[in-house]
Parts: C-alpha cells; structure tokens; sequence
C-alpha cells in the first residue's frame, strides 16, 4: 500500500496491505432464531439495529437462552466483536460493549474476532473506501448486495504502527462522539422548535 496521503506527524513507514482473515481469530456469522417472539435474556442485533452514521447499537429484540446456548451457539457475542453487515445494507460497522451481553446475532451481520490490530482503527477501516473498492471491482455484488464470509475474510486495509493505529482510531472515535453530541442537541433543539410552533400561534 506504500504511504497514506494524509497522515499524522511523527509516522513515516510504509503501512502494510493485509487481509482481514490474516489479523482475526474468528470470522462467522449468525442465523436466524427459531423462535420469532421476540422475548427473552439474550439481546439480538440485526442490521437495522446498527446506527448508519454512529454505528450505536438500539432498539434490539431479545432470544431466549436456550436457543443463545444451543442452535445459536457459534455467534454467541463477545465484548471487542465487530459487527460489519454483509447482507442488504453493506458495510454498516460496530462492535460489542460489555454492557449489551449476552448477545447473539444473525446471518445478516459477520462477526469479526480481532487477534491484531487495534479495534478503533480496524472499524474506523471498514467503514472507509474498503467495502465501496471491493464492489466495485466486483460488480456483480452490486446487483445483489451480499457478502460470503470468505470475501470478508479477503478484504484488505492498510495497517500502520501499533502507535499510529492508536492514533487514527482514538481521533475518528473522537469526532463521531462529538457528531453524536451535536446531532443530540440538533434534535432536541428541533422539539423545541415544534413544540413552540404547535403552541405559539393557537
């Protein structure tokens, strides 16, 4: 891959192309529950759960943990997990806190089981130009939008420094923890707009 265009002052190396199977322990996916009640222990995350722009995780429905123990046992979740959507909307990316568990997932969203690399900066990756390139230079996804798990696997990024890893990702997890607070406050200011509207002039 050579040198980034823009990059943080202080790193001068070259940043090395791997595949995503080459720095992960477990690349899988889910399955759909047999049971549709939408009830019980365990939170299930599809797809639509996943914010597109904040990648925050909302709305889950819930599994019983029976099935999470048994017919869904290989994408039980665990915390530092991404999330990364192969199927109908491609690309969106999260990954799993400690305080949602136990989680599980379906068939809908890979799971992706780092063993290097730092975890910022690989979501902070699939969310840039990596799912767009590879389209486009395989354009029959195009027409029907999913990924096999080997693709996954055989998606490149550019990896740095363990340092500047750290860097890239704690500055883009910064900017998107402000963008949530401005959008919060948009909202809210929003409401407040509505409401003074309905009420103002009756």
């Amino acid at each position: 891959m050579g040198k980034p265009k823009i990059r943080f002052e202080g790193y001068s190396e070259d940043w090395e192309q791997r595949k995503l199977g080459d720095i992960s322990s477990l690349i899988t996916k889910g399955t759909t529950p047999k049971d549709k009640s939408g009830t019980g222990e365990v939170n299930f995350i599809k797809v639509e759960n996943i914010n597109d722009f904040s990648g925050d995780i909302v709305g889950m429905s819930k599994i019983s943990l029976e099935e999470h123990q048994g017919y869904l046992k290989r994408s039980q979740l665990q915390e530092g997990d991404i999330l990364f959507s192969i199927a109908g909307t491609l690309g969106r990316v999260t990954s799993v806190n400690k305080a949602i568990l136990p989680a599980n997932t379906n068939q809908a969203l890979s799971i992706i089981r780092l063993k290097e690399g730092n975890l910022e900066y690989v979501k902070t990756c699939l969310k840039g130009n990596v799912v767009a390139d590879f389209i486009r230079r395989n354009p029959t996804i195009g027409a029907q939008p999913n990924l096999s798990l080997e693709q996954v696997s055989n998606l490149e990024i550019g990896i740095p420094s363990e340092a500047e890893q750290e860097k890239i990702g704690l500055y883009f997890s910064n900017l998107d923890h402000l963008i949530t607070l401005h959008q919060r406050k948009c909202n809210e200011l929003k409401e407040i707009k509505k409401y003074m509207l309905q009420n103002m002039f009756v």
